[in-house]
């Protein structure tokens, strides 16, 4: 069996857990902290499930812009597996605090995690993403990798410029602080 396919596989199993691992912790975070009555912003989950789409797409073989390269294939592999434990961690560490990024709101008895991956970072989810989807990218061996990476990080700057603004208003000089000793997305990188 060819190693390209074999990384395309693992990838696609890596993806598929990630979905149902957030999928089943987020009825449970839900229960657990109810939330409050802000509609999610349509258009970006509509963006979200294009996105998702066009990666499964790549991995069933259907590639744009192709290149045939198992070196950066293997980089990709690796950024996936490196994106996919930073988010999870996460995920983990958020616990009942996390909500659905497209809600932006702050749940009933909301605490400021700053411990974990936390410590180091403060979007550490958006952070494992965007070195996810141009991960995939990579691994299917396709150029598109490139825009992936661009429009993912334009895209979660402005989440989490967002995020801020209401963590702020909430938190106060607290969050403040905390922005000041994290880095935004990955850990002693950016």
């Amino acid at each position: 069996m060819e190693i390209g396919l074999i990384l395309r596989f693992v990838t696609l199993v890596l993806l598929i857990i990630w979905k149902l691992y957030w999928f089943l912790n987020t009825k449970e975070a839900s229960i657990k902290k109810p939330k409050t009555n802000n509609n999610p912003r349509i258009i970006e989950q509509i963006f979200a499930n294009l996105a998702t789409g066009y990666i499964f797409i790549n991995l069933l073989g259907y590639v744009i812009f192709p290149f045939k390269n198992l070196f950066t294939q293997i980089i990709g592999f690796m950024l996936v597996i490196l994106g996919f434990v930073e988010g999870i961690v996460a995920r983990k560490t958020l616990d009942d605090n996390w909500t659905n990024s497209n809600e932006y709101q702050i749940k009933k008895d909301h605490e400021l995690i700053t411990k974990g991956i936390y410590g180091y970072v403060r979007h550490p989810i958006y952070g494992g993403i965007l070195l996810m989807v141009p991960g995939v990218l990579l691994v299917t061996g396709s150029y598109t990798f490139v825009a992936g990476l661009i429009i993912m990080l334009l895209t979660f700057e402005a989440f989490a410029r967002r995020e801020e603004k209401i963590l702020i208003k909430h938190f106060g000089k607290k969050y403040i602080q905390y922005m000041k000793t994290t880095k935004k997305f990955i850990p002693f990188i950016y």
